[in-house]
């Protein structure tokens, strides 16, 4: 069976995150995703919209002051603080929104080349801020979690190849995911060459 390449990008990427960092707003986005591709929703993101369903049933039934009620849904949607120090399920998804931009800087960089990235890396710690170890250590997160994608997508058989025998995928959202979409085809070939 053939699996769409946008419902593993779109969809089971988005999963793969919630599950990972538990982090709600992925469950989001995977929802979301699949309602508008018309794609099956995942087990796991039903699972978590049903519990959420089931939380605000609660709060609902029991309403607090209405000073409390932001509190209150936020706890139902599992998006509050889960304790001092915690940061909440906006600062997760806003870091790695970040760390994503910034990987996609250096690709962008002048001086990027992917056998000689120290030009690349130096260039953004000035423009930044950042240490260069800082810059290339997101660099190499990054670039792992594509080449993580690259390998589920293949894994799935959900890669599709054009007459040239490069592979291709349609993908939607912002100018940052198809420029990421992009640095995911590289890998899927690079894969694709190798093996």
């Amino acid at each position: 069976m053939t699996i769409s390449p946008n419902y593993v990008m779109y969809v089971l990427r988005y999963k793969d995150l919630f599950l990972e960092t538990a982090n709600p707003i992925y469950a989001w986005r995977a929802f979301e995703n699949a309602k508008r591709m018309n794609y099956p929703i995942p087990e796991e993101i039903l699972d978590y919209i049903l519990d959420v369903a089931h939380e605000i049933v609660k709060v609902a039934q029991n309403p607090p002051q209405p000073a409390q009620r932001p509190v209150a849904i936020a706890k139902a949607l599992k998006l509050h603080k889960s304790g001092a120090g915690q940061g909440s399920a906006f600062t997760e998804y806003s870091k790695r929104l970040k760390d994503q931009r910034l990987a996609l800087a250096v690709i962008n960089n002048d001086y990027y080349d992917p056998d000689y990235l120290d030009a690349a890396f130096t260039d953004i710690e000035e423009k930044t801020g950042l240490s260069r170890s800082t810059v290339r250590r997101k660099f190499l997160e990054q670039q792992e979690r594509w080449q993580q994608i690259a390998k589920d997508m293949i894994e799935a058989d959900a890669v599709t190849y054009g007459p040239n025998g490069k592979p291709k995928i349609m993908t939607i959202g912002t100018s940052d995911d198809m420029r990421e979409a992009v640095e995911i085809l590289k890998e899927i070939e690079r894969l694709h060459t190798s093996s």
